[in-house]
């Protein structure tokens, strides 16, 4: 019994044997060649030719119905200005309708006469309704996102937020962004194998492992003046990318 035992080991230590041998030299043939892996970076400016913002009314009113009717008037006197200024009504999107009761007294309580004293008394919080409403404008015209806004501001307007610049259609700057990627990749890759001491190969693999866009300064800042309008840069905007390239070394 233990002599059949042992034959079967030994039967089986060949069989693996035999398989290591037959694998070996396959593997040693799919063995990737040696090869030089760098991250190439690249970028492409553009100028801004859309813009967004969100502009809207907000009300304090004791009375419910007054607050909502005035914030329904405001608002609409903003759409028809900003219309005005040049501003499709389809660029014209609700993004916010709110009511609710401040329990506070909204941003200013009244205060009341103490008639026990010459000066003013305690405050005295009394509920208000704040109703605000709002809406994101798309302005396809940077060059009139002033007058838009001037218009909002004179037609009742008291909310203003998220002025952001943009480029409609990135596709072209995407392409020379990943363009200056490749290059920058091969120069590296050169650089790495001039250092080394061996001959650069062709392309193994490529991939684009991120992408983004955002502005090359801090644009898009408003301020007031002596002449009452908005003063706004629009600046310039940057599509980056970057790629991980893998090269074989001939030789």
């Amino acid at each position: 019994m233990k002599t059949r035992i042992n034959k079967t080991v030994a039967v089986v230590l060949v069989v693996l044997a035999t398989l290591m041998l037959a694998v070996m030299p396959a593997a040693a043939q799919e063995a990737p060649p040696n090869t030089i892996t760098v991250t190439g970076n690249g970028s492409a400016v553009g100028t801004p030719d859309i813009a967004n913002i969100t502009i809207g009314v907000e009300i304090f009113n004791t009375d419910l119905n007054a607050a909502f009717t005035e914030a329904n008037t405001r608002i609409d006197s903003i759409i028809n200005g900003v219309v005005e200024a040049g501003v499709t009504r389809e660029d014209v999107r609700t993004t916010n309708l709110n009511i609710f009761l401040d329990r506070f007294g909204g941003p200013f309580p009244m205060m009341e006469m103490d008639p026990s004293s010459s000066g003013m008394g305690q405050a005295e919080p009394q509920p208000t309704f704040v109703v605000s409403n709002q809406v994101r404008i798309t302005v396809r015209d940077v060059n009139n996102v002033a007058n838009v806004i001037n218009a909002a501001v004179d037609a009742g307007a008291n909310n203003i937020f998220g002025l952001d610049y943009g480029i409609e259609d990135r596709a072209e700057l995407e392409s020379a962004a990943r363009a200056d990627a490749v290059a920058d990749a091969r120069e590296r890759a050169e650089e790495l194998a001039e250092l080394t001491g061996v001959t650069l190969g062709s392309v193994v693999s490529v991939r684009e492992v991120g992408s983004g866009f955002g502005p090359m300064m801090d644009f898009a800042e408003s301020q007031a003046q002596g002449g009452g309008g908005a003063v706004l840069e629009p600046g310039t905007l940057s599509v980056n990318t970057s790629v991980v390239i893998t090269y074989a070394i001939d030789g």
